[in-house]
């Protein structure tokens, strides 16, 4: 009985080290009118891609996307994807962290359908590290 407690703990201990090398596993939920989420909170220097993936309310027409910006803390465009397509509801993109500098960015996604912008961003930001 205690061999078997002993490697339980053994195989416990070695899952947490080896995913606690990688990205955080909490998404990062956002907050305005579409909804999204990333994959993590942080990403470490393994990690290849940040994914976005989110849902645009069924009340808002959709005519020609929507734009996926990654943000930095002055608020300037560091990555955009622009998912293009009539009347989607959901979507998914991936911004490569090859050439992202360390640091704390912003995810922003909108759609703009005649003089009408709407939009959502992370409640908090995602942390690069290198």
């Amino acid at each position: 009985m205690k061999k078997i407690v002993m490697t339980l703990f053994t195989v416990a201990l070695l899952t947490f080290g080896i995913f606690s090398n990688s990205s955080e596993a909490l998404a990062m939920t956002s907050k305005g009118a579409i909804k999204f989420q990333t994959d993590a909170n942080t990403y470490s220097k393994h990690a290849t891609s940040i994914v976005v993936t989110g849902t645009v309310p069924a009340k808002y027409e959709v005519n020609w996307g929507v734009n996926v910006l990654l943000v930095n803390k002055k608020r300037d465009v560091v990555k955009d994807i622009y998912v293009n397509g009539r009347n989607i509801r959901s979507f998914k993109v991936s911004f490569l962290t090859k050439n992202i500098p360390a640091g704390k960015y912003d995810v922003v996604v909108a759609l703009t359908w005649g003089n009408q912008t709407h939009r959502g961003e992370l409640k908090h930001y995602i942390t690069v590290k290198h």
